[in-house]
């Protein structure tokens, strides 16, 4: 996206999503490797492990299922339906079907404020984001301080 003065001359451009970030997210789809990352996500932290969008699918979906354990047919197909979803992810399929990567996935996401309290405090969750909302971004992971 670029401004233009009456003059047709260009003023700047502001980058609709963080190239050097997509690349990032790129490598992990294309790779079964994963590492620590830090965003900066409308005002809060958001600190986990990046993984690919396939690794992503198949913990919510093992997530998702559980409680219907009791039903072991019910959980199976709701695993099956939500896993499903990863696998434009995979690893094999020829990297021209793969969709240029528009969102990122964490594992063990917590989120932290100006408290220094992170949340969930007991255990990190799975997290989606699109890319394009991501202001900024470290490598490592962050973690709350022991009292």
């Amino acid at each position: 996206m670029s401004d233009e003065a009456e003059s047709g001359e260009v003023l700047h451009q502001v980058a609709e999503t963080d190239w050097f970030l997509q690349s990032l997210v790129k490598m992990v789809n294309g790779f079964t490797i994963e590492f620590g990352i830090t965003l900066q996500v409308s005002g809060m932290l958001v600190s986990g492990n990046l993984v690919s969008g396939e690794k992503y699918f198949e913990g919510f979906a093992a997530d998702f299922s559980g409680p219907f354990n009791a039903e072991p047919e019910v959980a199976e197909s709701i695993r099956k339906n939500f896993s499903s979803y990863g696998e434009i992810y995979r690893v094999d399929n020829d990297e021209a079907t793969r969709p240029l990567p528009q969102f990122i996935h964490l594992k063990n996401a917590r989120f932290f404020n100006t408290a220094d309290k992170p949340i969930p405090g007991n255990t990190g969750v799975w997290w989606r984001g699109r890319i394009s909302e991501v202001g900024g971004f470290s490598l490592g992971s962050l973690r709350a301080e022991e009292a």
